[in-house]
This record gives structure tokens, sequence and C-alpha cells, in this order.
């Protein structure tokens, strides 16, 4: 049998896995709406009865033909309060609240607690089809994307204009790697409509004008998510908050957060994940080390200001750190993206962000001058970072982390709270693969 034989078959044997993937996902989704049916029936039936029994032990609710019990019932749909047993005793009181919220969160600590170490490490990298498979320029997923998703199941995958051919080649690439890895995987593009976009400069996006306002820039991002969407991205590392422009005392940063932020809202009402690049402000990195003099004082009443209006608008779930340093804040030249008090100090708890931070890339001069590609993606954990984004060496920074933590340097605890993050995002609204990845997980 001759190569091209083999490869047919191989072609033949990959299409009917992914038939088979299919069919299982629609299966389980049926069963999953039961599942959720048959729990949401139960859970009125116990506020009823709750209500009922506290009625009559209590007295708490006075008998007027069912009145407060059709109350109780419609509080349901945001959460139910179940007092146990032992409260009717007086002994001991306690309370348990079920809502979608609760349900999300003990899903995902499930699935957590069934992934193997090597998983859930390789769950924080972000990196292209090349670092992943070897090849120089990916443009299909094959077997060679199938057998290094299956080693590293990565929680993203980065695309750039070498990557996008054609309409066909893309989308097919895109749901091949999709329906190949083992978990939801970030599918990431850097599109703001510009002919530099990674699509818009390949396959062009309908419906981009110029921004000049916050209407102006909602609409482009949900023409450019819409785009991204139709071909299966799901993560659009945009709005650019550009440092080239942060050093003018003029300049008006009310009207640059309330464009940021409204693009980040069109993006994310045609399904995309947004993620402002970067923070404080995005800057060149690729020729050094950079470093930038502003104090905690001039970024408050500058660049925070898009910040803290970000925090506010549960639009934007991700942020990306830059590269550069901020010796003012910092106390030295430590990159951002790698300084703890750049990550959790200021972002984290100054600004009081709860979504998924980034690193700037990690393959920038400003890291691997100074930096391996190990001692880069620990220090990035340490700091607080959640997601690793283009290390300078993929495997050689996942074994960094995955030793970091054997060893105790970074405790298992630290990067289940990142993996939490990243799956509120990546399972929101997704009941069935909530509940398969639960069943698989048990």
């Amino acid at each position: 049998m001759n190569n091209g034989d083999m490869s047919e078959m191989d072609e033949q044997v990959l299409d009917q896995r992914r038939l088979e993937r299919r069919q299982r996902r629609r299966r389980n989704q049926r069963i999953a709406y039961l599942i959720l049916a048959g729990v949401m029936a139960v859970t009125t039936a116990l506020v009823f009865i709750t209500v009922y029994s506290l009625n009559r032990v209590f007295k708490f609710v006075k008998p007027n033909g069912g009145g407060d019990l059709v109350a109780a019932a419609e509080m349901s749909s945001e959460g139910v309060v179940i007092e146990s047993p032992e409260a009717f005793g007086g002994d001991t009181a306690q309370t348990q609240e079920m809502s979608y919220d609760d349900l999300l969160d003990d899903s995902i600590d499930t699935i957590i607690e069934g992934m193997s170490l090597e998983d859930r490490v390789a769950g924080l990298f972000i990196v292209t089809p090349e670092q992943l498979t070897g090849v120089s320029t990916a443009v299909k997923a094959g077997s060679g994307t199938q057998e290094a998703l299956m080693n590293y199941a990565v929680g993203g995958m980065a695309y750039f204009s070498k990557n996008i051919k054609n309409e066909e080649q893309i989308t097919e690439m895109l749901d091949t790697t999709s329906s190949m890895s083992k978990y939801p995987v970030f599918t990431l593009v850097a599109e703001d409509g510009s002919k530099n976009g990674a699509i818009s400069s390949n396959l062009g996006i309908d419906g981009v004008t110029d921004v000049t306002d916050s209407d102006s820039a909602r609409d482009n991002a949900k023409a450019i998510g819409s785009a991204m969407y139709k071909y299966g991205f799901n993560f659009n590392i945009s709005p650019v908050l550009d440092s080239s422009s942060s050093d003018k005392e003029e300049k008006d940063f009310n009207k640059v957060k309330d464009i940021a932020v409204s693009f980040s809202s069109g993006l994310k009402d045609a399904g995309m994940t947004s993620c402002l690049n970067a923070f404080p402000a995005k800057a060149d990195t690729s020729r050094g080390k950079t470093e930038v003099e502003k104090s905690v004082t001039d970024l408050e009443s500058s660049e925070y200001k898009v910040f803290e209006e970000a925090v506010k608008n549960d639009s934007v779930n991700a942020i990306m750190v830059t590269g550069a340093s901020y010796p003012n804040v910092d106390g030295d030249d430590t990159p951002a993206c790698l300084s703890e008090k750049m990550v959790t100090d200021q972002l984290r708890n100054h600004l009081g962000f709860d979504g998924i931070i980034l690193t700037d890339a990690l393959n920038t001069s400003a890291i691997t001058k100074f930096y391996s590609a190990d001692e880069a993606a620990v220090a990035a954990i340490k700091a607080g970072a959640d997601m690793i984004y283009l290390p300078e060496d993929f495997k050689k920074a996942y074994e960094g982390v995955k030793k970091a933590v054997e060893a105790g340097t970074i405790s298992e605890d630290r990067i289940n709270e990142s993996l939490r993050r990243i799956y509120k995002v990546k399972y929101a609204g997704r009941v069935d693969m909530i509940m398969d990845k639960k069943d698989d997980a048990q």
C-alpha cells in the first residue's frame, strides 16, 4: 500500500472519529437538557415543601391561599435557599443555596479534580499551531495536531495571517482543531478590522468603518465578531490600548474608556471573548527592555480609567499585561507581566479585575534576553497570570511549570485557581459540555 493510500485511510479514520464525536455531543446535549429539566422540577418541589414546612412548624407564613408559595417559587430562578432538617430541631441551621453559578462552580471543580496535572498545566498555555506541532506553517489540522493535543491539552491556539488562506480552509482548520481537543480551546486572533488584522488582511471584513465614538466602536466590533464567529474563532486580543498616545497629557481617557468598553461589548454581542491589550498600555517590546516612567498616581489619572471601567463592565473577560517595565510602580525593571506587584497588587487587587489575565507574548526580546522559557513561565504564574501567551519554547516552558508544581514551588491550588477563571469563560452557558465533562471526570 503506498503513502497516498495510507494518507487517504488516515483521513477517513479522522472523518469517522469526527462524526462519532458530533453524534456523542448531540446525544449528551439531549441528556443534559433532560437532566437540567429534572433538576429544575426537583428544585421547585423542594421550594414548595420547605415553605410549607416552615409555615407549619414556625408559623412564618400565614395561610392566605398560597400566595407566598407562589412568590417563593418565582424566586427560585435566582437561587433556592433550603433549610436543613437539623434546623427544625433548633440546634443547628445549615443553609444551602442552589443557583446556576453554584452549579457551574461545582461542575468546574469536579472537572478540574478529574484532570491530570499534565492537562491542568497545559491548559494555562496559549500557543501557535506551529509551536504545538513543530511544522513551519500550519494551514491544516491533521494527525499531527491530534497527537500533539492528546499530549498537550493547551488552553488556547493563536493564529496569524500566515495561517489564513481562504474561508473554507480556516473554517475547516478551526473546526477540526476544536473537535480534537480534550477540553474547550480558545481559538485566538488579534483583529481590529484594520489592514493589519489577521482576518481582514486576508479575507476582508464587511461593515467596518472608522471608529470615532462608542457607537461606531460597538458596530465595528459586531461586524468583526460576526466574521470571527463564522470562521470558528472565539477569542479576540482586542481592543488595543497603545502607549504611543498615553504620554500625551491632553489625551481624553474618558473617551478612550468608552470606546474600549463599547468595542468589547460589541464583540461579546457577536459571541466573542474580548481581551484588552494591554495593561497598563500596549508597548513595543520587540527590541528589548522597555521602561515606562509612570507612577501609580500617574496611571490613576490616565490609563487606569480605562481598566476601572472595564472591571465594571462584564463584557471584558480577559486582559493582557504588557512586557514593558514600570519601575516607579514595581520598584525595579521586572516586565509587568512577570511582576506580582503589577499583576496581582495592581490589576487584580487595586483595580479589582477577577477575569482571565494573560501575559504579553513571552517570545519577545524584552523577555527572552533576560529569562529562559521556563523561568519566564514560572515567574508569570507566580506573579498571578492565568494564561501564558506564546512562550519562546513551549515544551520547555510547560515542563518548567509542571516541575515547579511537583516541587511545591507553585501550589496546585494556584494552578486550579487560574483554571477556574478560564473555565468560567469557556463553559459559560454551555450546560451540555459541563455535564459531559463532569461525567468524564467522575
